[in-house]
């Protein structure tokens, strides 16, 4: 069985990365967010996100992305952004408890229990301060998460009408 390859994204991901990301968070979170999450998403969000994701894989400036590629697909995304984002400044979400975000980390449920997650995460972290919100109802994750040393924050926000307002938190890794 062959390794997944990790590379860093170029522009002629976009299009992939954002239908695996639309794909993987439909199932991490099947039973938790609406039944049309998916379809939703892509209707509404792919014409304006795919080329924002090409030009910003193309200049990442402080963002650190990695794919994870396996016969010529992608298996596994992550990546690390500047916080807060523009989304938690408008919600009043500030200060957020560390300066960066682990904004994505998902995976093919294939690749669950391999070690790809926790390479993948490897690649982006440089060991600095790290907040991420967790969708609750999500223990696979929020497992995974406390075995990095991130810890709840207690801070709860209702996800948007797309994500059909499901509850998430914070959780923070900090030195």
């Amino acid at each position: 069985m062959s390794s997944p390859l990790l590379r860093a994204p170029q522009p002629s991901d976009a299009d992939a990365w954002f239908d695996f990301l639309v794909a993987q968070q439909a199932k991490a979170y099947a039973g938790i967010v609406p039944e049309d999450f998916a379809t939703g998403q892509d209707r509404k969000y792919r014409d304006a996100w795919v080329p924002e994701l090409a030009a910003a894989f193309a200049s990442p400036g402080t963002a650190r992305r990695v794919v994870a590629e396996l016969n010529g697909g992608i298996v596994g995304i992550a990546s690390i952004l500047d916080g807060p984002q523009d989304w938690e400044i408008a919600a009043g979400l500030v200060p957020s408890p560390a300066g960066r975000e682990l904004e994505r980390l998902y995976l093919d449920p294939s690749q669950h229990g391999t070690g790809l997650a926790r390479a993948m995460f490897n690649v982006v972290d440089e060991g600095e301060d790290l907040y991420l919100w967790l969708i609750d109802g999500n223990e696979r994750a929020h497992r995974f998460y406390k075995r990095l040393g991130f810890a709840d924050v207690d801070e709860q926000h209702a996800a948007g009408n797309d994500w059909g307002g499901v509850g998430m938190h914070r959780m923070a890794r900090l030195s």
